[in-house]
């Protein structure tokens, strides 16, 4: 404490030569940490860290600036790296041109003995430990009149190791973008290539047995896109997409290998027209020649990472519909649509249509609700008949001093999934009231729900409820909430994935899941000089995968005091952490840790 308070002020910027500008900042830290649990041995002393913040820039920030952020021996005990154990690293930024048509960047990470998370249904996910790091390049091309280009390429990798295993995890990926976009001719056009690379070493942890599931695909995506006005209010939009993917999958368990092959071609075309204000037409179009792929392609995009098992597929899908909207009286509305289908898959052709009508009134009823109601009447080649439907009821309203409730429930039976043959039925709810207090008072709870499965077999459903609740007072914060899932997930490079029934899906990779978690956090600021904080989250959660159960367990527990005495930051902070993984047939990882120390902000120049 008392080499911190005798740290001086220095100066707020320094000036090397005309043209370099710099501002370093930065907190050092000091104090008596330790560590105890099970199957490790315990461990305290002295201990040391601290994190910098250095900015500059050279001859004009507009020109280059750049941003250094290097920290050492920080865990989640006595800083904001939320790591459970004293990780040290790196990041490091630097634009150049940024006030000019040709802007570009540079970037690094590097993080080491830091913690992190796999993927898993319910949260919180499973905790890793290891190390990684990245490297990120970009620059741009903006000039009046020509076609934008930019440029940017990623690349990372890690390791890690999950807690209650003795296994090893490893990753990598490289992404190459190039974005462009022009305004010919009223069209407004935009263009795209990706290339991913990405190989991914997982622990067998859901097995009992010593090994890993490995995948190594490459992949190439590229499409272009285009919007124009048209007469009427109307407008067109096109665009094409092609994807193709390759790799090899497999497990060093049980010595298989396998490899995947697939590319996908995907166009779509949508036609509008609004010639009055209470007439609406429009015609849509898509075609497919791989829904194996196309669906693959949707998991990589939404961030789910690539799947470890992988299967080729020959199906394709083309549709077409057209239909109206009209405004039958303010707040009164309809829809009627036909569309045709033409797929084949698993060796066969199905073609056929479907035909819906939509009623809904969008003004409040009861000044409350509002509602919509779809009947969808399907048919195919063998003249076999289906009759869907969809209902939508929706609530909002204000009363009493502050107060606000809303919420929704829609339901569906059966309903088309993306293989014709096959329909879902589903059914969502949500609800929320909020309270205001004044002051900046306020409290909030929610509830959330949803339930989907194929009408053609009983069973196969996915499910998730989850509830939380938030009470923000003038010196109190507190939060809970409460989630429970269960289904189906996907083995993918970023860990266990939950994903909808899906008609088609090969099982090889499929794990069934059901998981629950709840937690709370409080933060207290008795006085403008001291806050405390705490938090307490709990998972559970069973899963089948090869007919190999295993009973999973995740629990942290964490508290946090700090108290401002002068320039000082006075610390204190204790963490609890458990993991267990049943099949992995080690012990559970169980780890304590405290702290107890001081902390300085220092403006260094």
């Amino acid at each position: 404490m008392l080499v911190l308070l005798a740290v001086g002020r220095a100066n707020a910027q320094v000036t090397v030569g005309d043209n370099l500008k710099m501002n370093l900042n930065g907190v050092l830290d000091g104090g008596y940490s330790g560590v105890f649990g099970e199957g490790i041995p315990s461990n305290h002393g002295l201990n040391f860290g601290g994190s910098a913040d250095l900015n500059g820039s050279y001859y004009n920030p507009s020109f280059l600036n750049f941003s250094v952020t290097p920290y050492y021996n920080q865990s989640r005990n006595d800083s904001g790296f939320q790591s459970l154990t004293d990780a040290t690293g790196v990041s490091a930024t630097t634009n150049l041109f940024t006030g000019s048509r040709y802007p570009g960047y540079v970037n690094y990470s590097y993080a080491r003995n830091s913690t992190g998370i796999f993927g898993l249904v319910g949260t919180p996910n499973y905790t890793t430990i290891g190390n990684s790091q990245g490297f990120g390049i970009g620059w741009s091309a903006l000039i009046p009149d020509l076609p934008t280009l930019s440029v940017s390429y990623t690349q990372g990798n890690g390791t890690g190791t999950l807690y209650g295993t003795d296994e090893e995890s490893s990753s990598s990926t490289k992404t190459l973008n190039v974005r462009s976009s022009y305004v010919l001719s009223g069209w407004n056009l935009n263009a795209y290539y990706t290339f991913m690379k990405v190989g991914s070493d997982i622990p067998y942890f859901l097995s009992g047995e010593s090994g890993t599931d490995f995948s190594h695909s490459t992949g190439n995506s590229a499409g272009v896109n285009g919007f124009h006005r048209l007469p009427w209010n109307g407008s067109i939009a096109l665009s094409y997409n092609f994807s193709s993917y390759s790799g090899n999958f497999g497990s060093t368990v049980f010595g298989d290998n396998g490899t995947s092959n697939y590319d996908t071609n995907t166009q779509t075309a949508l036609l509008s027209f609004h010639p009055t204000t209470k007439l609406t037409l429009f015609t849509n179009e898509t075609f497919t020649d791989n829904l194996n792929g196309y669906f693959y392609q949707t998991l990589v995009n939404g961030g789910s990472g690539v799947p470890i098992m992988q299967t080729n597929s020959t199906a394709n899908s083309f549709t077409v519909s057209s239909g109206v909207n009209y405004l039958i009286m303010p707040h009164l509305y309809t829809q009627g649509q036909i569309t045709y289908y033409d797929q084949t898959y698993l060796g066969r052709t199905y073609n056929g249509s479907f035909v819906s009508g939509t009623l809904g009134y969008s003004k409040k009823i009861l000044d409350t609700f509002g509602l919509s109601a779809t009947v969808i009447e399907s048919s195919n080649q063998w003249a076999n008949n289906s009759l869907g439907f969809i209902g939508t009821l929706t609530a909002f309203r204000r009363f009493g001093a502050g107060w606000e409730a809303s919420g929704g429930f829609n339901y569906a039976q059966n309903v088309q999934t993306i293989l014709v043959t096959y329909t879902t039925s589903y059914y969502n709810y949500n609800a929320n009231l909020h309270k205001r207090m004044g002051r900046g008072m306020q409290w909030t709870g929610a509830f959330n729900g949803s339930h989907t499965g194929f009408s053609q077999y009983a069973g196969n459903v996915s499910s998730s409820e989850s509830a939380s609740t938030s009470l923000a007072l003038r010196r109190t914060n507190f939060t809970a909430n409460y989630t429970r899932a269960s289904g189906q997930s996907l083995l993918t490079s970023n860990g266990i994935q939950p994903i909808p029934p899906t008609p088609g899906l090969p099982q090889e990779g499929l794990i069934v899941y059901n998981g629950k978690s709840y937690g709370a956090s409080v933060g207290l600021n008795p006085t403008s000089r001291l806050n405390i904080t705490g938090s307490y989250a709990h998972a559970t959660s069973d899963t089948l995968s090869n007919n190999v159960f295993s009973n999973n367990k995740n629990d942290i527990a964490y508290a946090q005091v700090q108290y401002r005495l002068r320039q000082l930051n006075v610390i204190a902070g204790y963490t609890r952490f458990f993991q267990s993984i049943s099949a992995a047939g080690t012990p559970a990882a169980a780890q304590n840790s405290y702290f107890i120390g001081v902390s300085r902000w220092i403006n260094f120049f």
